[in-house]
């Protein structure tokens, strides 16, 4: 847990661009952090939008006081970190278990197969840059074929699996998350 504190910490001044007003119109203030999450439905993965719950609070931490807080990222296991040398094509696979994805330098393109067991064509295109979260949770069970992942060279990630249950949330729209900050 100390892990993702410390990580959460370091990404704090790009988590604003997270944010989604969801919850009070008209209060100015995001109401709740926003990611991409990575989901597999009728066997095939496809990307949602969601805002996690609950809403964020103001912080009353030593060092965060007044920041807006998301009070509840859950419990994780076993993190690791991933340095790509060079340009990786990491091919058709699922995630291995749900789990944060969280892009510290670099960037990389997620696509999908289409329904077609026998197609080999991959279509839909999403980008995730320095700073992007991503929920990963199109597990074997969930999705037959999985996504293809492509690194580019120099792009650090750490990919940190729920102990438990993923996060609370509510799915706002199909596909990644758009605005503000995709």
């Amino acid at each position: 847990m100390q892990l993702l504190v410390t990580v959460l910490s370091a990404l704090a001044p790009t988590l604003g661009a997270f944010a989604f007003n969801f919850g009070k119109p008209g209060a100015g203030l995001p109401q709740n952090l926003t990611l991409t999450a990575l989901v597999g439905k009728n066997d095939i993965s496809s990307l949602e939008c969601w805002a996690l719950t609950p809403a964020f609070a103001l912080s009353t931490a030593t060092g965060t006081v007044g920041a807006l807080s998301f009070p509840d990222l859950g419990a994780t296991g076993e993190s690791s970190y991933s340095l790509f040398t060079e340009h990786t094509n990491a091919g058709l696979h699922n995630a291995p278990a749900p789990q944060y994805v969280m892009i510290l330098t670099g960037s990389g393109e997620l696509s999908f197969p289409s329904a077609n067991l026998s197609d080999p064509t991959l279509s839909g295109n999403y980008t995730m840059n320095t700073g992007d979260i991503l929920i990963a949770a199109d597990t074997a069970d969930t999705s037959l074929r999985g996504h293809n992942s492509v690194w580019q060279a120099g792009t650090s990630v750490l990919q940190m699996p729920f102990a438990g249950n993923g996060p609370s949330h509510v799915v706002l729209h199909s596909g990644g998350c758009r605005e503000p900050h995709m």
